[in-house]
């Protein structure tokens, strides 16, 4: 047998097995979860683990890697992947009814390099010292607007290969991407995070100069984006939550011209979780607003801390996910968000990270999160996610799911 045959063989085994799972009627049942939530009449609150430390997870029996040819294993990787969250920890993913295959696009950045002075930690999610290399404002000088490429010919060919393996049992499309607007992670990487704080301080103006500069590049990346009809409505994950809605894409929306307004966006400024609310005003959402304002609906946040500035963040008017992270207050943001906006909750996954699980602990803030939202109205997801270790023990990820789907059935 031939190593095209011998793979073949092997994908379309596991493409047979994705097109069952999409068939069943849970998948209906989950979508129109999410389109209620979004709408903010929560059938039940939901669930998504995702960013998931695969390095530790791929000798598993079902993730190890069969095929020969490196593109025919990335398809395989891929569909395991899938296939294994399916199995152990479904949570309230979608499994579509069509294999997602990324257009091949080619970004020139911004012109700025990221360098790390030092790097040390576990090998998936290590620490980093960043150099400076936006010193001065003669520095800004070297900012680029960014070229965005559609390799429309590799994307097609890579495509037809994928369906010449498996497009009679499971369709193959091409899909684009949601943007990740966080212009602050990227000023970090190339200023450093110190330096960023000293600057808010010491040379508001200079900052100004670059937020001014840097907007107007991420408009025209997204014109480019949207030219290029590489933007992807409904389906997509915005920041590891599906998107499923009523709200979109809007009146007049084309497949082949998908529009920024048809779009989620996710966005945030994690290295402002050390300043005030006043501060964050100024340097984030008073630039964001119009980036944001440009998309159909707004994920904001990660990591930092928001539940003292929920007030802020409404002032941009189409926001309907707010991150509540493992070091806000859920009470305070519960009362602060009401029923207004869908709250997307991380669990702190250092719960799965402990020399043993730590499920007492993840039983307590699973339970003071639903208290919080059903006192104040609240619609919730609760997203595991930034998952880098599990100590080699997979089966915690099964046993986190099992434990918060029973909280939430219990509540």
């Amino acid at each position: 047998m031939s190593i095209f045959e011998n793979d073949r063989r092997i994908l379309r085994e596991l493409a047979k097995q994705w097109a069952q799972l999409a068939a069943l009627d849970v998948q209906k049942e989950h979508e129109a979860a999410w389109r209620a939530l979004y709408g903010l009449h929560p059938v039940r609150p939901l669930i998504v683990i995702d960013q998931i430390c695969w390095n530790e997870l791929e000798s598993q029996p079902e993730l190890v890697l069969q095929c020969t040819d490196p593109f025919a294993r990335g398809l395989e990787n891929q569909l395991r992947q899938v296939l294994y969250r399916w199995k152990h920890f479904p949570c309230d993913m979608v499994v579509k009814p069509y294999f997602p295959l990324k257009k091949v696009c080619h970004d020139s950045w911004f012109g700025i390099d990221t360098v790390n002075r030092d790097e040390t930690g576990h090998d998936a999610a290590q620490t980093h010292l960043y150099e400076d290399n936006l010193p001065d404002e003669a520095a800004l000088e070297k900012l680029k607007t960014p070229v965005i490429t559609y390799d429309k010919a590799v994307s097609e060919k890579n495509k037809a290969v994928a369906e010449e393996y498996f497009g009679d049992i499971l369709p193959v499309r091409l899909v684009g991407d949601l943007r990740w607007a966080a212009l602050w992670d990227r000023i970090t990487f190339w200023h450093g995070a110190e330096n960023v704080l000293y600057d808010l301080a010491d040379r508001p103006e200079f900052l100004h100069d670059l937020m001014t500069r840097l907007c107007a590049m991420e408009m025209a990346a997204i014109d480019q984006m949207e030219e290029q009809g590489l933007f992807e409505s409904n389906g997509a994950y915005c920041h590891c939550l599906e998107t499923y809605c009523d709200e979109l894409p809007k009146p007049g929306f084309d497949p082949d011209h998908v529009r920024a307004q048809d779009c989620w966006v996710s966005g945030a400024a994690q290295i402002f979780s050390e300043v005030s609310p006043a501060m964050h005003d100024e340097f984030e959402i008073a630039y964001m607003k119009p980036i944001f304002e440009r998309f159909g609906l707004v994920n904001y946040g990660c990591c930092e801390p928001l539940h003292h500035k929920i007030d802020i963040i409404k002032k941009i008017n189409n926001v309907r996910a707010i991150s509540v992270s493992p070091w806000a207050d859920v009470n305070v943001a519960a009362e602060a968000m009401g029923a207004d906006y869908v709250m997307a909750r991380k669990p702190n996954p250092a719960y799965v990270a402990f020399e043993q699980l730590g499920e007492e602990a993840i039983i307590r803030q699973t339970r003071e999160t639903l208290e919080a939202c059903k006192r104040n109205g609240t619609p919730v997801i609760f997203a595991l996610k930034d998952i880098t270790t599990v100590c080699n023990e997979p089966q915690r990820l099964d046993r986190w799911h099992e434990i918060v789907k029973n909280e939430i059935e219990r509540f």
